[in-house]
């Protein structure tokens, strides 16, 4: 398999499958690889964040107001901005909303509990849908030279193979999440079993369970590079192949072992593309601003469409700002996807070139295979006699 033929077939299907782009923006959409907002780049100082702290170990920044929502706290919900805490208890919140704006703030908690929780299973099932489609996509138009429609594409998605693929995923993931736990559980375990001793065998403690940390880290991340270097072998045998979960990673990892090389190159290559991607975004995102402001009016007058409606049917059960709020909840996801929509338009081309170069490397690593068994199968075929 030579590395650049490889490239040059992806972007040639890249540029000329066009059946591809849809997929591809779905794709983005619901996967992490997407050009972020220029306001979401640089200094992190520079920018007031947003940050809602899920556990103590776990944080998510947004930009917004300079304040953090923390949900770990004892009373329930904590509000703490630069200048005062906040409310002590999501309750307290509450009232004071009610009185300052009347705002019922439980049927939001109940529409953002909604909403959240279908796009995640929306997401969800859209990714490994859209996924499998570009994958067979490829494979069929390698094999039979033939371009699908967008509806044959959805056609060979939407089948069990996408759901072996999340199963794939998952258990990988969750075997990824115990074995990180296990692994700075035993680094962090003699400083807790420490705990009531002799000071300074505490403080031998601490150091040893730094330096196993520092050695923990190490090991992740070694697990988590080679797990990128073999996932993509693995994904393809397990949507092409149409295999249960052990045989496409047994069947992946065979590929990775005796291709070691190309794979190696292939996935060097990989990276220089998504380092270059990763450069080139925010210029990206600046050569699309006067297309960008076209989709944002857009997107406002398609997102305030069902704000208005939403506001309107709200007002039968609860008053104040609630039944705007709750409107401006449900059209504020649809502002966002018309008004990044050639974002994620651009960002679905890198996602369609991924696809396409594993793919059809994948291909071109078992047509070697095959023409390497051939000789074998006409030898052992030539030396069998009937009666044997």
């Amino acid at each position: 398999m030579r590395i650049i033929s490889v490239l040059k077939k992806a972007w040639q299907m890249l540029l000329n499958y066009k059946a591809l782009w849809l997929f591809g923006a779905a794709l983005s959409l619901v996967s992490v690889n997407i050009i972020y907002p220029i306001a979401w780049l640089g200094d992190d100082d520079a920018k007031p964040w947003t940050t809602i702290k899920i556990t103590e170990t776990m944080n998510i920044k947004i930009p917004g107001v300079d304040m953090t929502i923390d949900l770990t706290a004892p009373e329930g919900v904590r509000i703490i901005t630069p200048y005062t805490v906040g409310w002590p208890s999501f309750s307290e919140m509450a009232e004071e909303l009610n009185r300052e704006m009347s705002l019922n703030p439980w049927p939001l908690l109940i529409e953002v509990l909604a909403i959240l929780t279908g796009l995640i299973l929306l997401g969800t099932l859209l990714r490994y849908v859209v996924e499998t489609a570009l994958i067979r996509m490829v494979d069929e138009t390698y094999q039979t030279g033939k371009h699908l429609t967008p509806r044959e594409g959805l056609h060979r998605g939407w089948s069990r193979r996408a759901w072996r693929l999340f199963l794939l995923d998952f258990s990988l993931g969750l075997l990824a999440a115990i074995g990180s736990t296990v692994v700075f559980g035993l680094a962090v375990a003699p400083v807790l079993m420490s705990i009531g001793s002799h000071t300074a065998f505490i403080i031998a403690s601490g150091i040893g369970t730094l330096g196993l940390l520092a050695l923990a880290f190490c090991l992740s991340l070694v697990a988590a590079l080679v797990l990128s270097f073999v996932l993509q072998p693995i994904r393809r045998a397990c949507v092409l192949e149409d295999q249960n979960l052990w045989a496409s990673i047994r069947q992946g990892v065979r590929l990775v072992r005796r291709h070691f090389k190309e794979v190696g190159q292939l996935w060097l290559a990989w990276m220089g593309v998504r380092l270059l991607w990763a450069l080139g975004g925010t210029v990206v995102v600046i050569l699309l601003a006067p297309v960008l402001f076209v989709t944002f009016l857009l997107g406002g007058v398609l997102g305030g469409i069902p704000t208005v409606v939403i506001a309107i049917a709200a007002q039968v059960f609860t008053g104040g700002v609630t039944p705007w709020v709750m409107g401006a909840l449900v059209g504020l996801p649809i502002f966002i996807l018309v008004m990044f929509s050639p974002v994620f338009f651009v960002s679905g081309l890198v996602e369609i070139f991924k696809s396409c170069i594993w793919t059809l490397a994948y291909r071109d690593l078992k047509a070697v295979e095959l023409s390497a068994r051939a000789p074998v199968l006409q030898m052992q075929q030539a030396s069998y006699e009937p009666g044997d």
